[in-house]
């Protein structure tokens, strides 16, 4: 976008493209799809996290909502009309991110987790039984406890200090180290970590 890289906004179509898109005109709805498409994309893929593939669907939404607005009207300054999809992209991924969150209930992501396919099941189990054999690997003893019991045995934080003689306010920090040690195996095993 020409905007994006310092140069003057330039409408390419003679300045008539915006009032063509709010005539109706289908051939200047393909030509500003045409012209902006690929720096939508590229502005997108650079706001969103690495490898994310909702980078494609939130391009697509720029666009579409730009050309709604371009359709009623909305904008009527082709110079105006890059800094328009700046801010939409910018508001688009905003929100896509600010709204990560499962929307389903507890209940029914249960359900649905048990609906996976046996490929799926294979993999989780494979993988599971990777992290429990590099788990026993740790050096530390109490590394390994304290991960297993809080983690895959889910016992609460007042439990697994009573036993272990852990001060409870130490614990995050008990518990961040092992994990960093934790990490350390993983990526000498070829593991990605989840971030």
């Amino acid at each position: 976008m020409a905007a994006e890289q310092g140069q003057a906004a330039v409408d390419p179509f003679g300045g008539d493209l915006v009032a063509r898109i709010a005539a109706g005109d289908r051939r200047a709805e393909a030509d500003f799809i045409r012209y902006y498409e690929r720096g939508v994309r590229v502005v997108v893929r650079r706001r969103c996290r690495p490898g994310d593939p909702v980078a494609e669907d939130i391009a697509q939404d720029v666009l579409a909502r730009v050309l709604e607005r371009l359709r009623a009207g909305a904008i009527r300054d082709a110079q105006s009309l890059p800094a328009y999809i700046q801010a939409a992209i910018v508001y688009t991924t905003n929100a896509e991110y600010r709204n990560r969150k499962p929307t389903e209930s507890p209940d029914v992501i249960d359900d649905m987790a048990g609906e996976e396919n046996p490929v799926t099941r294979l993999s989780s189990n494979q993988l599971g039984t990777l992290l429990r054999a590099l788990l026993l690997q740790l050096p530390v003893a109490r590394d390994r406890e304290i991960l297993s019991r809080f983690y895959l045995d889910e016992q609460d934080k007042e439990a697994v200090c009573r036993d272990l003689g852990i001060e409870a306010s130490h614990f995050h920090r008990v518990v961040f180290r092992a994990r960093e040690r934790f990490r350390e195996l993983l990526a000498q095993a070829g593991v990605r970590s989840p971030e």
